[in-house]
């Protein structure tokens, strides 16, 4: 049986651990969100080479999903909704431009790489769909002192230097 301490450090250990996937899952997303906005033209010509209909259309919508759902999983707001629709975006993506069947040597290889990762990717957002965002998010924290407190006592707690630790 756990005593209350080590359920605490438990509890702590996976509040961290989820907001640490929810950084590492995120910015892809959100760099490829600002790439495609940034170089218009190069994100329609993208789609259009994929021979996908409504390019413009598709242009706006996968730049709404990486940066809006990107945004959502990595501060927590929704992040259930943010993760699904990240899902949506890549199983299609990840059929249509990856295709890996479809190459030999290193062509395959290389898509083949680009197929898992996205794979992986899916596989996180699902975590993120099935538990949340966990307990450091926004959505189940609102920012306020006792929390900020809350937050710098959790991390004195883990051995992270703060301004008193000199």
């Amino acid at each position: 049986m756990l005593d209350q301490r080590t359920s605490t450090s438990i509890v702590s250990l996976h509040s961290v651990l989820m907001l640490l996937a929810r950084i590492l899952l995120a910015p892809a997303f959100l760099y490829s969100g600002v790439d495609k906005l940034v170089h218009w033209s190069a994100g329609q010509q993208e789609i259009a080479a994929s021979g996908l209909p409504m390019v413009t259309v598709l242009h706006i919508v996968t730049v709404a999903i990486q940066l809006g759902a990107g945004l959502s999983v990595l501060l927590g707001i929704q992040a259930r909704l943010g993760a699904l629709m990240l899902c949506a975006l890549l199983v299609p993506v990840t059929v249509l431009y990856h295709p890996f069947w479809q190459f030999s040597g290193t062509n395959f290889v290389e898509e083949l790489n680009h197929f898992l990762s996205n794979l992986g990717l899916i596989g996180g957002f699902l975590m993120v769909l099935i538990f949340g965002a966990g307990p450091l998010s926004v959505e189940d924290r609102p920012l306020t002192r006792e929390t900020l407190h809350h937050f710098l006592a959790l991390a004195k707690h883990h051995g992270v230097p703060g301004k008193d630790s000199a």
